[in-house]
């Protein structure tokens, strides 16, 4: 469908056609909600598919299926720290929404967010640390970092089901 735009160009007015939008207008507020979503959607995706390694893990299945897994584990939290900066600078732009309900729940999202990519990247860079050769001290710090990890994930659990409470229409789990 097409409509026309009036155009004034030097004191006269010339008509422009141009393609209809396709949907609803999208000003500032409503882009940040569909950044929000975004981050929602990114982040349930990370947290299934680490769910999905660990059952893999869990049942020792064969090496190839593991490592697919991990390279889908590795994609995802990748969007997701994309997903998160994104989000973190529309805030910065567009900030006004102290009254939403969906803003706090999406900014949980975001705080959960980063906290568990911070503690993935640190055991990450633990586990490869020292060629593989660690002493009872890092163990004992690996262990404690692997426990941080894992209950940071399941805060960003938490906070993805809360969201879905008050933006459902972001999408499927």
């Amino acid at each position: 469908m097409m409509h026309e735009i009036g155009k004034t160009q030097r004191g006269s007015r010339a008509t422009v056609t141009a393609p209809a939008p396709s949907g609803k207008k999208r000003g500032p507020p409503a882009a940040l909600i569909d950044i929000a979503d975004t981050l929602y959607r990114t982040a349930s995706t990370s947290c299934s598919e680490h769910r999905r390694y660990a059952d893999l893990v869990e049942r020792s299945v064969a090496d190839a299926e593991q490592k697919s897994a991990r390279l889908a584990v590795r994609a995802c939290d990748e969007a997701l720290d994309e997903a998160a900066d994104l989000y973190e600078v529309a805030c910065l732009k567009e900030s006004n929404h102290a009254d939403d309900a969906w803003w706090h729940r999406a900014n949980m999202v975001w705080r959960a967010a980063k906290e568990f990519l911070r503690h993935h990247a640190t055991s990450d860079k633990m586990t490869r640390g020292a060629s593989g050769q660690h002493g009872r001290g890092e163990l004992l710090e690996l262990t404690i970092e692997y426990k941080l990890e894992a209950s940071a994930i399941l805060r960003l659990r938490h906070t993805i089901d809360a969201y879905r409470e008050v933006r459902p229409e972001a999408g499927p789990e």
